[in-house]
């Protein structure tokens, strides 16, 4: 599954590019996490200008991802109306990637969908990416929001439209279809949840823990959404022991530590003691999701709901989009297409 924090979780959405002609195969090269063209071939019947043609094929065959990204840029920025300015967005994607710079990855699937509206992969990138950073965050971005929300609708309603490239097995569309399933959801429940509507963050962000049982983030705001709800569902307290199991074995002791924090004062206001809270932390390392009935294995104090815990452990987990300021335009990302 593709949902990581981090560059690394864009990798799959790259996997295969989108080619410049039906003749395309994948390249075996080891330096691009987009596939070339086996030969020149392809490209040259689809690229008719030789200058056009021989600054692609010069930009894709530099070794260093850094050159050869900016190269990709250059030439997507010479030939606006290029039929290979995609391409070429995507191959400089996946070379950003490649070098770990996760701006410039937002920033050329950003481009990518300007060139290419429909492009749901470029999309779930900027989703994945603007989550990660959010979360490190003390306080709410009203442009990463905006674009979480915009995105993630999109995604929803593009996805079962979506058709199986060229040159992609059953196998390997299905993977990724599930994983960008799992961040539009993902991206639904942020955007809820930035919104206080529990219900829909809820439901968006079950779906994305349901399909991938690692996906950190959704786990942790899940668990906030079930222990901020009014009655308390006690679920919440299994999705914050799943999500400290997970950022203990990614070694994320700083995200850890806050959710023990949190989910150990809201245990023992809701149970009245901390008795039955570690063997829940051991099962939630090897469970992929609450056993079922498992709200109802945890027995409520006399007033479960009067919890003196703060109800925003962090900051960003409960955000409030800021207004703009009189005559300041709303940024483009907030805006629907």
């Amino acid at each position: 599954m593709c949902i990581r924090i981090g560059v690394s979780c864009v990798a799959a959405l790259m996997a295969f590019a989108m080619p410049l002609c039906a003749q395309q195969q994948p390249s075996q090269s080891s330096h691009a996490a987009t596939p070339l063209p086996a030969t020149d071939e392809p490209a040259k019947k689809a690229i008719k200008d030789h200058a056009e043609y021989d600054a692609y094929a010069s930009a894709v065959k530099i070794k260093d991802p850094t050159e050869r990204a900016t190269a990709l840029e250059a030439f997507a920025q010479k030939y606006p109306r290029s039929v290979a300015v995609g391409q070429a967005l995507t191959e400089a994607l996946a070379a950003w990637q490649e070098a770990g710079n996760r701006d410039q990855v937002v920033d050329v699937a950003k481009r990518l969908i300007v060139v290419e509206p429909a492009n749901i992969r470029a999309m779930a990138i900027v989703i994945a990416l603007d989550r990660a950073k959010a979360a490190q965050l003390d306080r709410a971005d009203a442009g990463l929001l905006g674009e979480i929300c915009q995105f993630s609708a999109i995604g929803l309603n593009q996805l079962p439209l979506w058709q199986m490239p060229a040159g992609m097995s059953d196998a390997q569309f299905t993977a990724l279809k599930n994983g960008m399933t799992a961040i539009f959801n993902g991206g639904a429940g942020t955007c809820a949840l930035s919104q206080n509507d529990l219900p829909k963050a809820r439901e968006t962000l079950g779906r994305a823990a349901a399909i991938d049982s690692t996906d950190l983030q959704s786990l942790w705001q899940l668990s906030i959404v079930d222990l901020e709800s009014t009655p308390v569902d006690a679920n919440g307290f299994w999705y914050c022991a799943r999500a400290i199991a997970i950022a203990q074995r990614g070694q994320n002791q700083p995200a850890a530590q806050t959710a023990i924090d949190y989910c150990d004062k809201k245990y023992t206001a809701y149970h009245g003691s901390p008795e039955g809270w570690s063997p829940i932390m051991v099962a939630a390392q090897s469970q992929d999701a609450p056993p079922a009935g498992f709200e109802k294995l945890i027995t409520p104090s006399g007033n479960p709901n009067s919890m003196t815990t703060p109800t925003e452990p962090v900051q960003n987990l409960l955000p409030q989009p800021a207004a703009p300021a009189p005559n300041q335009p709303v940024s483009p990302a907030t805006q629907q297409p």
